[in-house]
Parts: structure tokens; sequence; C-alpha cells
């Protein structure tokens, strides 16, 4: 009679060499290389994209892309006033907060005197209001609808790369 063979001698004959295991076919490359060609492929549209959209941008704002980034901490602070963040009280109470040209200045990395020049281009072309204590809030000449329909073109769905 044969003795029985130990377990580890069991496991030894049955284990399988260290082979890598092909990947499913949805994360396989369809050919070597293509997925670097893909992303660039997807990064030159985008920046074409985003090239268009800064011209178009900068026409609105004079050409001054100074002035739309000054803009822009307005608006963006306007869009995370309206983000929902537990109780808050009515917008009928709630008192719309402006920055002064020092603060924005320190933001934007822009010169003080320069960042107050253009924050009264803004105010005099009717993007930004001073109000009676010198702080500069949001007006009415381009709004958050704008914004996005001039940014649209960067975001995923207009850069997606047809197959």
């Amino acid at each position: 009679m044969t003795p029985a063979p130990s377990p580890a001698a069991v496991a030894a004959e049955t284990q399988v060499p260290d082979v890598p295991h092909p990947e499913p076919a949805s994360w396989a490359e369809p050919a070597p290389g293509y997925l670097e060609q893909d992303a660039m492929r997807f990064f030159y549209r985008w920046g074409g994209h985003l090239s268009a959209t800064l011209i178009r941008v900068r026409s609105r704002f004079d050409g001054d892309l100074d002035q739309y980034l000054l803009y822009l901490v307005f608006l963006l602070a306007e869009i995370s006033e309206s983000l929902p963040r537990g109780p808050r009280p009515p917008q009928t109470f709630r008192r719309r907060r402006g920055l002064n040209a020092l603060s924005l200045a320190d933001i934007t990395q822009i010169p003080r005197e320069t960042t107050r020049r253009k924050l009264l281009a803004l105010v005099e072309r009717g993007y930004l209001v001073r109000e009676d204590d010198g702080l500069f809030t949001l007006g009415e000449a381009y709004d958050v609808d704008q914004f996005f329909t001039d940014l649209k073109p960067l975001f995923w769905d207009a850069v997606r790369m047809e197959r």
C-alpha cells in the first residue's frame, strides 16, 4: 500500500504557476498604445475647446482674462451660497456678502491697485455692484446660466471621443 501524500505535496502539485491572468475583454487595450493615443486625442480636443472658450470669454470681458478671473470669484461665491448645507435662513433674510479689493488681490494674486481698477471697470459694465460700504457684489450683466453656457464645451459630454 502506498502512503497518502502529505497535504503540502498535494498543494504543490495542484498549485498553478504564477502566470498573469489575462484581463477581461472590457479592460483590455485593443492595441498597444491605444489608450495613450485616445488620451492624447481627448486632451487635444479638450485643449481646442478650452482655447475657443477662453477666446469667447475674453471678448465678453473686453479682452481681459483677469477681469474674468475676478468675476469668477464672485460667481463661485454665489454658487457656493446656493449649495445645500443644512438649515439656513430664508433667502429674503440673507444679506449678500461683498468682497473688497485687498481680499480679491490676495485670492487672485493680482496686484491690489490693478485689482481695484479692474473691479471698477466691472462695476461700470454692470458685472459687479459697489455697495455703500465699499464692498463689491455680483451684478446682473452676466449670470450663472450664461457662465455654464460659456463653459459647456469643456464638460465631458462635449469632448467625449466617439468610437
